[in-house]
């Protein structure tokens, strides 16, 4: 109805304007009365308005067509600008009735378009909440928790969302074991923890250039199954590469995490925390491929590779030197079972001479050790390994577990001395597939 009338309009406007147009142009005549001048000079006059209500017509409908789609283009922007931010300076619509609580200031929320995030509530003048949301914020590693958003909860309180996990250590603690079933190896998922948690530390320390500063239970958390670290703060007395705080803090951790469980620490693991804790961050390049966290055929390939080095590396001599000295002597051929044939073996060479049989005898030294595992690897497939006539041969779970008890301080020793001759190891299911 409206838009009829602003054409009737329209249409008035422009008749009068071309009546008035034609009578000026044809009134124009020497003979005319002064009446007829005053008519015509009120024409002009009338012409003249008729032409300025005309344009400011026309130049509404251009207007208003531009100004139209400029308002479309205008709430396009506006509606994917506030999807991409997910409600940075407005709380995210959350489902009623979805909230659970998981301890003080800390919420497991469902959120309308996003799903299950972690809502942390904290005081507006909390400066370490909001330390360690922008350092977040600013990291991208899945080792590293995720930081959505942030809102005012209300004049007194800010809430930082949070990417959702289940639990953090602490409490996976309370709810898992440390050992497998068998009660023998540790359990898989918590070295998987361990060293999500190192790669974390890793990023942390060799891509942002800083260190967490406040690596705890509760700010390791799960998520799908993997850890990730939260919590960083800004230290200045922290930001060296070879702070040995964050490391420190890992390895309380993980000797807190037996003496709650009242187990007795295994002595790779214990030498292993020993090592992060005391050796330069700097250093620790090549962590993630340390032995404790390897497969069973992974763990025997890295014996078969390492042997590989040091009998055709460039640093032979320093390797066994180094090698010898850190571990000394062991014992370990008084506790071999299994493998007898192996250590036995150069009895059987009846074609060589009693001073070459010597050579292939094996000694009590840490060299002469490595020797010996690579040989057992490499004879894997022999008969002889059976323990009875017709049983399956041995698994390499089984074969790893028996070398390592051995001599359960080597395998930690040799990575350490492989990362000083600048070998980082990198492992593969290379051997007996």
């Amino acid at each position: 109805m409206r838009g009829d009338r602003e054409a009737g309009a329209v249409n008035v406007l422009v008749s009068v304007t071309l009546i008035c147009t034609f009578v000026y142009v044809y009134s124009d005549i020497d003979v005319l009365s002064l009446s007829f001048s005053v008519l015509n000079e009120i024409l002009h006059k009338i012409l003249c308005w008729c032409a300025v209500a005309l344009a400011s017509v026309l130049l509404k409908d251009v207007l208003q067509s531009r100004m139209d789609v400029f308002r479309d283009l205008s709430r396009e922007l506006c509606h994917r600008f506030n999807s991409g931010i997910k409600g940075l300076l407005v709380p995210p619509k959350r489902k009623r009735d979805l909230v659970k609580r998981i301890n003080d200031g800390v919420y497991q929320v469902n959120v309308e378009n996003i799903g299950h995030v972690i809502y942390n509530v904290a005081p507006r003048g909390d400066a370490l909440s909001r330390e360690s949301y922008n350092l977040a914020v600013a990291c991208s590693n899945e080792f590293v928790l995720k930081n959505i958003c942030c809102f005012n909860q209300n004049c007194n309180q800010v809430c930082y969302v949070m990417e959702h996990y289940e639990y953090n250590f602490k409490q996976w603690l309370q709810e898992n074991a440390l050992f497998d079933q068998q009660g023998k190896n540790l359990n898989p998922e918590f070295l998987q923890i361990l060293r999500d948690v190192l790669r974390g530390i890793g990023y942390l320390h060799h891509v942002k250039r800083r260190c967490h500063g406040n690596l705890s239970e509760t700010n390791i958390v799960i998520v799908n199954g993997r850890a990730k670290v939260t919590g960083m703060v800004i230290d200045i007395s922290k930001t060296s590469l070879d702070d040995y705080s964050d490391h420190l803090h890992l390895a309380t951790n993980i000797r807190r995490s037996f003496g709650t469980k009242q187990h007795a620490i295994p002595t790779e693991l214990e030498l292993f925390v020993t090592y992060i804790s005391t050796e330069k961050p700097s250093r620790l390049l090549n962590i993630e491929n340390h032995p404790i966290f390897l497969s069973p055929l992974q763990r025997l390939s890295y014996r078969v590779i390492a042997h590989t080095i040091l009998y055709f590396g460039k640093s032979k001599k320093s390797f066994v030197l180094a090698l010898n000295n850190k571990l000394g002597k062991c014992k370990w051929k008084h506790n071999v079972k299994t493998f007898h044939m192996v250590l036995n073996r150069y009895k059987t060479l009846r074609n060589l001479s009693s001073k070459q049989r010597k050579i292939f005898q094996y000694k009590q030294s840490a060299i002469s050790y490595m020797r010996f595992c690579r040989n057992v690897v490499v004879h894997l497939k022999d008969n002889n390994f059976n323990r009875d006539p017709g049983s399956k041969k041995l698994t390499a779970k089984e074969v790893e577990e028996e070398l390592n008890g051995y001599w359960p301080q080597f395998m930690p020793i040799l990575h350490e001395i492989l990362l000083d001759h600048g070998h980082l190891m990198v492992v593969h299911d290379a051997v007996l597939k």
